[in-house]
């Protein structure tokens, strides 16, 4: 029943660290602890308008300030206001008069753990499955045909949080998309925990990949008597959001309808830039967009997205940086306009990028969650 301040993450284990950073625990964010196991492990808190439940031992590298009793108020809601259905990824909306480009497409099945991903790849393509291993490592990889339409394959890869380069789980799944380079994404989503679920998307959009957004457990959302603006959550990602129930089997058929307008047109995302409003995130977008102009040739020469590739640079993905091949000048320019940036932020460059995302998150659920 107490708020306290996160000061810093301090641990020693990088993936730990930006793990936690993903989770939007970031310096100077308002965090309240809800309740504890029984035996005091796990532990769950809420932050930035939802609910996040962490072991004892990964808390324990949090480090607070001001502890509180709490004030911590239900989100600000400002009342859904009249969107107009965009007809993303649809024949009659977008593609009217357009000619299916691709016979044969892949999908890349994506989401975070526990968001419904097996219940949906199994009801989208039956007994129609293989299970094998990605090359080199013990990690399953299942691929399979979807019932709806049998020149149509999808890939169901592993849960990750992130595309961030710090566990075997999330190094394959940005592999694969960025050199097997999927016709679509499937990026199923928890609806019940929208906002942990979108730090991901936000990530996925920016590879420029035809994209639907499937949001899971709708059934629940209504049982608890929330409600979701799916307009609004389309019109500001310019992408398909498709409300499903994988479990009960509820808009399956729309979503696998849209996933292959989007695929088999090559609609991609038209909106790659996601900042609040306000000035907040403007030392982060200054900082992305500088770099973007640096590397943009190299990153087209390796085939690359361009903002993809920028971001995660800023970030200090040395994955990424290695492969772009800048020369020293050039490096010496980026690490100068990190600095700049770490400087205004008052945030370590990871950290910066983790709560630019997450602003806008909470923006974005004020309105349409």
């Amino acid at each position: 029943g107490q708020d306290a301040i996160i000061e810093t993450i301090d641990s020693d284990d990088i993936a730990l660290r930006c793990h936690l950073l993903d989770m939007g625990l970031t310096p100077n964010t308002e965090i309240t602890l809800i309740k504890k196991a029984p035996l005091g492990d796990p532990m769950e808190f809420r932050l930035r308008g939802y609910e996040l439940t962490i072991r004892k031992e990964n808390a324990s590298k949090i480090k607070i300030k001001d502890i509180h009793n709490t004030d911590i108020k239900p989100r600000k809601h400002y009342g859904f206001h009249e969107v107009e259905h965009a007809q993303i990824g649809e024949s009659k909306g977008n593609n009217k008069g357009k000619q299916k480009v691709k016979e044969k497409v892949t999908f890349a099945l994506i989401g975070n753990q526990n968001s419904g991903k097996t219940t949906l790849f199994n009801k989208l393509t039956g007994s129609n499955q293989h299970v094998g291993n990605f090359p080199g490592v013990t990690i399953q990889k299942t691929t399979g045909i979807i019932k709806q339409d049998k020149n149509a394959t999808i890939v169901d890869l592993p849960g990750i949080y992130s595309l961030s380069p710090y566990s075997n789980e999330e190094i394959i799944t940005r592999d694969f998309l960025l050199n097997e380079r999927p016709d679509g994404i499937i990026n199923i989503i928890d609806a019940t925990n929208i906002e942990r679920n979108l730090f991901l998307t936000m990530q996925l959009i920016e590879l420029n990949i035809p994209i639907v957004i499937a949001l899971n457990m709708m059934d629940e959302v209504k049982e608890n008597k929330e409600s979701i603006d799916i307009n609004g959550l389309e019109d500001t990602f310019k992408v398909p959001v498709i409300p499903i129930s994988a479990y009960k089997n509820e808009g399956l058929d729309e979503l696998i309808e849209h996933a292959l307008n989007i695929a088999k047109n090559d609609e991609r995302p038209y909106k790659l830039d996601f900042c609040k409003s306000d000035n907040s995130c403007a030392p982060v977008h200054r900082c992305i967009h500088s770099i973007m102009e640096l590397i943009e040739n190299h990153a087209q020469q390796i085939n690359i997205p361009v903002r993809f590739a920028s971001t995660k640079i800023t970030e200090g993905d040395s994955l990424i940086l290695e492969k772009l091949e800048l020369d020293e000048n050039e490096i010496k320019t980026i690490n100068h306009l990190i600095t700049e940036m770490t400087n205004e932020t008052e945030l370590d460059r990871y950290a910066s990028i983790c709560d630019m995302r997450y602003s806008f998150i909470e923006e974005l659920c004020s309105k349409y969650v």
